[in-house]
């Protein structure tokens, strides 16, 4: 079985589960009328390329299986040109319209939708069977495929095997790193509180909700006082005020996942199919006497495990010992608070002409029987702003504790900032904040 099956395995062979938990869309606007057999023509070298866009889920012997067809061997069509209107909600009527296409095995796993508009632009829409391919393989196929249709070189790193490759990685000497993965994921505990977890295993069905802000100026000031401060980049000052922040009432250590930010691309992963790797960042903050000695902790805690555990997939762990990655309701991830950073793209274009992401209003409108971390915090850092996004899982979290989440996360930046000799009962704290399943006033 690959990381990929691992991942996703509770819900591939749940008969119940929504079709929106597998569907997975990435839509753009270009601002030129596109050639679209020029566009097919330049999808399909790159479906060429890459295996986990030409797999499949289907079952062999009874049991739920990746099939990998050949180019040659598939005749379904890459691009199916639509009747777009020119608006985000007719785009994401288009992608909804998708949901019958997943409930059978197709021998592609990505559906792409183009369609012009009544001014000089194009729709286009790269939909994936998310069993197979992650979201930053989502914005990587499209940017080959704006590459190829532009006819400028198309490079990318191309894995065969999946299964090799995590192979490849424990022969290469991982094998302790492995181990040590496993032991601290059983020194942690949750960073949410304990009715928190209780709702979270008695659930059967969840929305994925989001809340995106701009952080303050004030707070990126205080950021860049921290970075000069703690000698640490922003992120590593945004993960340590996060971290301090999703601290436990009884100061056990706590397990927080941080996105592994890429190897070669400053904004992704560069093998398409494979999901990104994410570290388990661990804190005690048993015997922390100050604010500054907290910061310092997960500073250097991060850094230990990005340098020890990058390379290393946490699906590839679920696999190999048995445990959930968390994508089912009912059951508790390796971690329920996750790190995500990255930097803000550059404007692309296409034909000469600037491409925009299409503002599809997707999430608020399909609930799933799965739902990762109860809380994902995503900083895009910018040059001249830090954008935060934070995906939270409903129930337990609702509206008005995401809400209390984003201001805190604030404070909590500027305490670190202005008062770091204070002691880190004075710094916010998740768990009093929300002490009980209820709504703040």
């Amino acid at each position: 079985m690959t990381a990929g099956q691992a991942v996703y395995h509770d819900f591939i062979v749940a008969p119940t589960t929504c079709v929106p938990a597998k569907r997975l869309a990435a839509c753009y606007i270009v601002g030129a009328r596109l050639d679209l057999a020029r566009l097919e023509y330049a999808a399909r070298h790159v479906v060429a390329r890459h295996d986990s866009l030409r797999t499949a889920i289907e079952p062999v012997d009874g049991v739920p299986s990746q099939v990998i067809r050949d180019p040659q061997d598939i005749s379904d069509p890459v691009l199916e040109p639509v009747a777009w209107d020119g608006t985000p909600h007719d785009a994401a009527r288009l992608v909804t319209d998708l949901d019958d296409w997943w409930m059978t095995p197709r021998p592609l796993s990505i559906k792409m939708l183009a369609g012009h508009g009544p001014a000089d632009e194009t729709l286009v829409v790269c939909a994936f069977n998310h069993v197979c391919s992650d979201g930053i393989s989502a914005e990587m196929v499209f940017d080959q495929i704006r590459a190829g249709y532009d006819g400028s070189p198309v490079t990318a790193e191309q894995v065969e095997q999946f299964a090799a490759y995590y192979e490849g990685m424990l022969q290469d000497g991982l094998r302790t790193v492995f181990d040590d993965w496993v032991d601290l994921i059983d020194q942690g505990s949750p960073a949410i509180p304990d009715w928190m977890v209780r709702q979270r295993l008695a659930t059967d069905q969840v929305w994925i909700r989001y809340l995106e802000w701009d952080l303050a100026e004030e707070t990126r000031q205080a950021i860049t006082d921290i970075c000069r401060v703690h000698t640490c980049t922003p992120f590593e000052a945004l993960a340590a005020c996060t971290g301090l922040y999703f601290r436990r009432v009884d100061k056990r250590p706590v397990n927080i996942g941080v996105i592994h930010s890429g190897r070669d691309r400053p904004r992704g992963f560069d093998v398409t199919g494979l999901l990104r790797s994410t570290i388990l960042e661990l804190v005690d903050h048993n015997g922390i006497a100050s604010i500054a000695d907290a910061v310092r902790r997960h500073r250097d805690e991060l850094r230990l495990r990005m340098g020890r555990f990058a390379m290393l997939p946490s699906e590839e762990v679920c696999a190999r010992t048995g445990r959930s990655p968390g994508w089912r309701a009912g059951q508790l991830g390796l971690w329920e608070v996750e790190l995500n950073g990255m930097y803000a793209g550059m404007d692309s274009t296409m034909q000469g002409a600037l491409v925009r992401p299409a503002d599809v209003p997707l999430s608020e409108e399909a609930h799933c029987e799965n739902g990762g971390p109860t809380f994902v915090c995503s900083f895009t850092f910018g040059a001249d702003s830090i954008r935060a996004a934070l995906r939270y899982v409903c129930p337990p979290a609702d509206a008005t504790i995401a809400d209390r989440v984003a201001t805190d996360l604030e404070h909590t930046v500027h305490l670190v900032r202005d008062s770091p000799e204070r002691s880190i009962d004075a710094a916010p704290s998740f768990a009093t904040a929300v002490p009980g399943p209820h709504r703040l006033s």
